[in-house]
């Protein structure tokens, strides 16, 4: 145990961004070095924490259930990290999901607001933000040389999502969004960092048009058996019998297609899935507004809390508060959702993004 909260520590020190997760404060001001020397260091702590775990496994005690069980989770976790950096896929770390220009972005949203030395801290991490973009895109500079490629599909809709925080597309860009709300006093500041800010991201986005784009085009999507068992095994802690994994999705798509199909027959008879979706779209009910359809989702899960808690699950008082938010412009079309801090100061949150609509159909 001592050797996992001493890797905690440490890990929080090379990655603020786990540290904000995880409701540090110190963490607020810095941003991760997303550089190949920052990627390096953060696989010379898994691998020195490793030495230490063999090592702690042979002293008196460390065969209690309770420290097999930490020993034995902390080595998968560490080994399934290096297994992903040793086949440097941060090198090609190119996503419309998650990458780590995401991670920088969406660390925003996590990090403290509410004080003015809450916004003091925000104007330090806003100046570490184009440090850690350069550092991110020479990270992606050396997996061209070595020919290690993201996907030329990904790095289109990246370029557009670059554009979007960048603040030309709609709006007026990530940063200079966040930090409207801020506190007079500190006005200057945030306006000269939220701006040093958005001129990396313009940086980044023309740097992945006009170099990274034109190096990989025609190049094949990355993607096959050894790449999906290292991140599965990331993913899911254990190694998936693949072959199993995949006749199983293919099985559940066939059944839930049929269910699919069956309630499309309730909705507009004589019509598959797709009429049906399109009759909702336009005769459905509908939830308008922006703010409407937050309260809205926010409503059904305390409804959906409320019902279950007590009759299918006991939950935890503290885990019983859940926030709707609108997801900032910019990001992937999926909904998603960031877990509690770890004294549970911050709740879990489900984040919706609205693609620039007004009208959200129910369904």
């Amino acid at each position: 145990r001592q050797v996992a909260d001493a890797y905690v520590d440490a890990l929080i020190e090379l990655d603020p961004v786990t540290g904000t997760y995880l409701g540090v404060p110190e963490s607020s001001r810095r941003l991760p070095d997303f550089s190949p020397g920052g990627q390096e260091a953060s696989a010379g702590l898994l691998r020195e924490t490793l030495r230490k775990l063999d090592a702690a496994e042979q002293l008196p005690g460390a065969d209690s259930d309770a420290e097999r069980r930490c020993g034995r989770l902390l080595r998968e976790r560490l080994t399934a990290e290096l297994a992903v950096h040793e086949a440097e896929e941060g090198l090609r770390a190119v996503s419309n999901l998650s990458s780590p220009a995401h991670s920088i972005t969406e660390v925003f949203t996590l990090t403290p607001t509410a004080t003015d030395e809450d916004w003091a801290a925000v104007v330090e991490r806003l100046r570490a933000v184009p440090a850690a973009y350069e550092g991110y895109r020479a990270s992606l500079a050396l997996g061209l040389e070595r020919k290690l490629y993201g996907g030329p599909r990904a790095t289109a809709t990246f370029v557009g999502q670059l554009t979007e925080w960048g603040g030309e597309g709609e709006g007026e860009g990530f940063f200079a969004e966040f930090v409207a709300p801020g506190p007079a006093s500190l006005r200057a500041e945030l306006d000269e960092a939220a701006g040093q800010a958005t001129a990396s991201v313009l940086a980044l986005r023309d740097w992945m048009r006009d170099v990274y784009a034109p190096a990989i085009e025609g190049a094949p999507d990355p993607v096959g058996r050894e790449r999906y068992a290292r991140w599965s095994r990331l993913y899911n802690g254990t190694d998936l019998d693949l072959d199993e994994a995949y006749a199983y999705g293919w099985s559940e798509y066939h059944r839930l297609l049929a269910e699919m199909r069956t309630e499309a027959e309730k909705v507009l008879p004589g019509s598959g899935p797709w009429e049906a979706l399109a009759h909702l779209d336009v005769h459905g009910k509908h939830i308008e507004g922006v703010d409407e359809v937050r309260e809205w989702l926010q409503g059904l899960m305390d409804e959906a809390i409320e019902a279950l808690d007590g009759t299918h699950f006991d939950l935890a008082e503290r885990v019983r508060k859940v926030e709707s938010r609108i997801a900032p412009p910019g990001g992937a079309a999926a909904p998603y959702y960031t877990s509690p801090s770890e004294d549970f100061s911050r709740p879990g949150r489900t984040w919706l993004p609205t693609m620039g609509e007004t009208r959200f159909p129910v369904y």
